[in-house]
């Protein structure tokens, strides 16, 4: 092969996914050849690593080519490139300079008779498509399965052996989508796996294998690592491999936001389960053809889910369910004969392989599926096929309705609003005081729907969702000490009494306990505690339980228990950058692990993968407390600038948000004496919260600390505080407290972001409400 000359497609994926970068890849084709370049140019020169497609129009996909010359002849505009009736020097000079070593071009169709699209790609010095007998017969139109296998075979071996010299021809398995959804995906991975062993009895030497993502994340990491697992066990030696993964090919998300969650969604799932390639699809795709600009948009936003998402999980143990099913029908279609030409067509006839809602006169339409409670597509009837249905045997019969539910199900759940909008806002009318780190603001907000108080304690204590929630906790609380302990932290249990706490905030107060004739009190936050440590444990971190007694009227705001606890971190030496670095890690490493470690006790309580995407990318934006003011300002929500952000101020902004993000740089007076105050800018604090999206609000609290003993007693006094009431802590300052800076995270927060439970009280087992006497 010549310098620069374009290199196999197979080699090229292979290259990317060594050095560890996903190939992604529009479907993207327009009639007038300057425009296909264009799409072509643009994509090769996206901030990704990608490869360019050359869709084909409807006409040439059902051979109806005098169609396409007499569309191009009025010139009518196409819904992809007429690759088999323009001139084969008009498509080389649309590829000249563009197709290359570092960008390979793909054909895509749809043809249950490709040979005229594959005699035009080889014309024009192109070696790669897609499709197959199966794939590209059953779900687009009526031609019979026996002459589509036919054709096919011709396909294959005009590519294998009519291609330029030097090129390896590849050929991609549409066989992992079908009817793009409610397949279950043991018969995608099957018939991927049997078009690609169809591929290579006809010559072709180098395959991808596809899986379409369905409805649940799990199931389908099983499905892709199936596939490359059964792929590999099958194919002849010498035939190269690789895994293609499609976003889904279903109803799609009609809204923006629903749309690129979901993009990301398959772009992270491409990374964990180890494919190499990601078909994208665009925001527009539920209303038209998308533009170059949406294509590449696309491709963007795809690539850096995919950056950000970490290197591939490894499988567990043994065969998955997803693995034994295709096997089995694997095995059941190669029983029949040796050559596929022959065995898929009997396999159709026989029922071994059944396509559900499938309406082709060559299936036997006996199988069908249903969307399980844990959202993995079962089957409900499996006809002849070789496999056992594992829907509930008391599921209800599909009806006209349900079917339409289900079809509706991903772009219904992924469009769904992130939380509950507020209807009325109120203004606060108090006046502004510093709070404990992890102290919400309380105010007239309104309050999400749910349960307001719970329920008598042996009632609680016995409520599966409070079991869930408590799973949940569990996991997040390993995951916590697991990132901490990794990250050289130390584990050290608070103190629960002491002669003085945190100063407290906004109408919380402590409560004071009898310590042998002194007034010691309950720690309402260990914050003090933790600077005193740092001279033998520079990274200490506590779960500390903290007892705040709150004001009655915030018994019902889902936001305050008068005990709970905090996930207490503290760095030596740090700033508050890096103290976000990690509290940043520390979210987004937790968020991981749950949804990992009990995907099944987070659908029990109805959140997705969705829910979680923006949390588990990594990406957390940052505004200063004077941008997030001036945004509320605009909106008509009054709020002072020289004051803490009150609730409903940060339930608007956290509303508006699909990430988390930090919120810098609090006026000084808002916030405790130990907050550090800006030496470059009087008045404003070297602090910070970290604010969950979708209306969860504040989770983290924190900042760098005041460690000069003189600036330490004059911020006191500023606000308000005596300082002969800190004896014990102002000795450790005045002989020196190393700078730090820490932060304070809410578990019970935490796990209701985790959960999206409405209120706290619903993730406590012994939940303490202000005002409410409780066990």
């Amino acid at each position: 092969m010549t310098a620069g000359a374009p290199r196999p497609f197979g080699a090229y994926v292979a290259a990317s996914a060594a050095a560890g970068r996903l190939v992604v890849q529009p479907r993207m084709g327009f009639g007038d050849p300057r425009a296909m370049r264009t799409g072509l140019e643009r994509t090769r020169a996206a901030a990704a690593t990608t490869a360019g497609t050359l869709t084909i129009d409807s006409y040439t996909r059902v051979g109806d080519l005098a169609g396409a010359r007499a569309a191009l002849a009025d010139g009518d505009a196409l819904n992809g490139y007429p690759i088999a009736t323009h001139p084969p020097a008009v498509t080389r000079a649309l590829l000249d300079g563009v197709h290359d070593d570092g960008f390979p071009v793909q054909v895509r169709h749809g043809s249950a008779r490709p040979q005229a699209i594959v005699r035009a790609l080889l014309a024009a010095g192109l070696d790669a498509t897609e499709g197959g007998p199966v794939s590209y017969c059953l779900p687009y139109g009526r031609t019979p399965l026996r002459e589509s296998v036919a054709a096919w075979a011709e396909g294959c071996e005009l590519l294998a052996g009519h291609a330029r010299p030097g090129s390896v021809p590849h050929l991609e398995s549409f066989g992992g989508c079908l009817l793009g959804q409610l397949c279950p995906p043991g018969l995608l991975v099957a018939t991927s796996v049997l078009e690609c062993l169809f591929f290579a009895q006809h010559g072709v030497r180098s395959v991808s294998s596809s899986y379409a993502q369905q409805t649940d994340p799990g199931q389908d990491e099983e499905a892709i690592r199936a596939l490359r697992r059964l792929a590999g066990e099958l194919l002849p030696a010498g035939v190269d491999h690789h895994v293609v993964l499609y976003t889904y090919m279903g109803v799609y998300p009609r809204t923006e936001r629903g749309a690129t969650r979901l993009l990301e969604a398959s772009a992270r799932l491409a990374v964990r389960a180890g494919a190499d390639r990601l078909l994208v699809k665009t925001t527009a795709e539920s209303r038209r053809i998308p533009t170059v600009a949406e294509n590449v948009r696309a491709l963007e936003t795809a690539a850096a889910a995919a950056a950000l998402a970490g290197p591939p999980l490894p499988g567990g143990p043994g065969d998955s369910e997803v693995y034994a099913e295709s096997r089995a029908l694997v095995e059941a279609v190669l029983g029949l004969h040796p050559d596929l030409s022959r065995a898929l067509p009997a396999a159709f006839e026989r029922g071994l392989l059944d396509v559900p809602f499938c309406l082709h006169p060559d299936n036997a339409g006996r199988s069908r599926s249903v969307i399980g409670a844990d959202g993995r597509l079962r089957w409900s009837d499996t006809g002849a096929m070789p496999i056992r249905p594992d829907a509930p045997a008391d599921l209800a019969p599909l009806t006209a309705n349900g079917l339409l539910t289900a079809l509706h199900h991903m772009a219904d759940r992924y469009d769904r609003p992130p939380a509950r909008p507020l209807t009325t806002h109120r203004p606060r009318t108090d006046t502004p005081h510093h709070r404990h780190e992890q102290e919400p603001v309380m105010d007239n907000a309104p309050q999400p729907a749910g349960p307001a108080l719970p329920p008598p304690l042996g009632e609680h204590l016995r409520s599966p969702q409070l079991r869930a929630a408590m799973l949940v906790q569990q996991e997040a609380l390993y995951a916590a000490r697991e990132f901490l302990r990794r990250s050289g932290f130390t584990e050290l249990l608070p103190p629960l009494v002491g002669p003085v706490t945190d100063p407290g905030g906004r109408g919380a107060k402590a409560l004071d306990v009898d310590y042998y004739g002194r007034p010691y009190k309950l720690m309402t936050s260990a914050i003090l505690y933790k600077q005193a440590s740092l001279h033998g444990f520079p990274k200490l971190f506590y779960i500390a339980p903290n007892v705040r007694v709150e004001p009655e009227e915030t018994a019902t705001t889902g936001r305050h228990l008068v005990e709970f606890h905090q996930i207490d971190v503290e760095i030596a030496g740090a700033s508050r950058e890096d103290a976000q670095e990690v509290a940043a890690g520390l979210l987004t490493h937790v968020a991981e692990h749950v949804w990992t470690a009990v995907p099944g006790v987070l659908a029990e309580l109805g959140r997705q993968e969705a829910d979680f995407a923006d949390v588990r990318s990594g990406k957390y934006d940052v505004c200063t407390h004077r941008e997030a003011v001036s945004r509320l300002l605009a909106s008509g929500h009054p709020q002072s600038p020289d004051s803490e952000i009150d609730w409903t101020g940060e339930r608007l902004l956290s509303l508006e948000s699909d990430r988390p993000f930090f919120i810098n740089d609090y006026p000084k007076g808002s916030r405790g004496f130990y907050d550090r105050e800006d030496p470059e800018r009087p008045g404003v604090l070297r602090n910070f919260d970290l604010i969950a999206p979708h209306g969860y609000g504040e989770l983290v609290s924190g900042s760098e600390r005041e460690a000069d003993y003189a600036t330490i007693v004059t911020r006191m006094r500023e606000s308000g505080e005596n300082p002969a009431k800190y004896a014990w802590y102002l000795k450790e300052a005045r002989e020196g407290i190393p700078a730090s800076a820490g932060f304070g995270m809410g578990l019970q927060r935490l796990v209701r972001f985790l959960t999206g439970l409405d209120s706290l009280w619903q993730v406590s087992a012994y939940p303490k409400l202000p005002g409410v006497i409780a066990p």
